[in-house]
């Protein structure tokens, strides 16, 4: 490890000297990649885990996959507030030839005493995390903390590194995959904020990270959820009382962000069209099926469904066994295949919002 120590502190040594401006999720017109799990060792190391408010804390990370350093690897690093899950940084970028990226961290937007958490992912998969404490004297750089990483991650068909055969390839479908970058595995903060939390996972990939929590003030509230937002969003999951919201006026609400959508009901060309254009497409899904499903009217004799139980992920890239989804339920990244995806998909006819510049 000595050897590798040295090499990852003259990498950081070098970013200190070039700033780097990018954002999360990289390019919207990042070509999106066919892929293929593959196992991975990364390293990062932190200027320092202990930063005073206002710095700029600079990032090595060494990926490398069968031997190799893993060239154009997607390296994303999201620092989230413990105590709001409100994100204080993030930023993105390719890692060069030789599998190496440099990335910073901004502690503006903290106070002296804030408990942060910061997420590594590589090719939108989460890979390792780390603490970072804001103290009220602490410098930017001298205390240097190294992360040993590793995990399996989609890798680009015919990379500079190949997938080591025999490699786990149990949670995906195996084939060819279209996988948008930059995916962000994000927990959502209320027991009825997955709809919130999905577009801020879908802004945060497109490079403008929205806030859960932004969008309370620009959504009506209204009884049928394709006008607005049903009930409490603190509400307990599972209900049709407190409840959420349909992908009609969340399309307005992004708008007021800069951001355009296409809201689509059904069919799975229709989702792997929008993939296709590297727009992470939010659904709408009933988690235990059709049950309990029933209609309500509004004044007027609108009628609209309600679900319990219906949720909403963020699919991010499908291939033939599957779609990859983020789930703001539990804050992850997974697989699901297209059976089990359809039937839940179906339940609420297909509801979909694709989210784009």
């Amino acid at each position: 490890m000595g050897e590798r120590n040295m090499r990852m502190r003259h990498a950081l040594s070098a970013v200190m000297t070039t700033a780097l401006a990018v954002i999360i999720g990289g390019s919207l017109a990042a070509p999106l990649a066919n892929a293929q799990s593959a196992s991975i060792d990364a390293w990062a190391e932190l200027a320092t885990a202990n930063p005073g408010v206002g710095c700029a804390v600079d990032i090595s990370v060494e990926v490398r996959s069968g031997g190799a350093g893993l060239a154009g690897a997607d390296i994303s690093v999201v620092v989230s507030d413990d105590a709001s899950g409100a994100t204080v940084s993030n930023d993105a970028t390719s890692a060069n030839d030789a599998g190496l990226a440099w990335l910073t961290i901004d502690t503006s937007g903290t106070s002296a005493g804030d408990k942060t958490w910061m997420n590594i992912l590589v090719n939108g998969v989460y890979v390792g995390g780390q603490t970072i404490w804001i103290t009220g004297d602490g410098g930017c750089s001298g205390a240097p903390t190294l992360l040993d990483l590793s995990g399996d991650v989609p890798v680009v068909s015919g990379s500079s590194a190949p997938a080591e055969s025999g490699s786990d390839d149990s949670d995906s479908g195996g084939g060819d995959a279209v996988v948008i970058p930059g995916a962000i595995a994000y927990q959502q903060q209320r027991g009825l904020s997955c709809e919130y939390a999905s577009l801020a996972i879908a802004t945060g990939m497109l490079g403008d990270w929205v806030s859960e929590y932004d969008f309370d003030p620009v959504v009506p509230l209204n009884a049928n959820p394709h006008w607005g937002y049903r009930g409490d969003i603190t509400g307990s999951w599972g209900n049709t009382d407190d409840y959420g919201i349909y992908s009609a006026p969340l399309g307005s609400a992004l708008a007021q962000f800069g951001f355009e959508s296409d809201a689509f009901y059904g069919g799975r060309d229709n989702l792997t069209d929008q993939i296709d254009l590297g727009r992470p497409t939010l659904v709408w899904i009933g988690t235990r099926g059709d049950e309990g499903s029933f209609y309500e009217y509004t004044a007027d004799g609108t009628r609209y469904q309600l679900t319990p139980y219906m949720h909403v992920v963020v699919v991010y890239g499908y291939d033939d066994g599957g779609v990859y989804i983020s789930d703001p339920g539990n804050g992850s990244l997974g697989y699901m295949d297209w059976g089990t995806f359809e039937w839940m998909w179906g339940v609420m006819d297909g509801m979909a919002l694709a989210v784009h510049w």
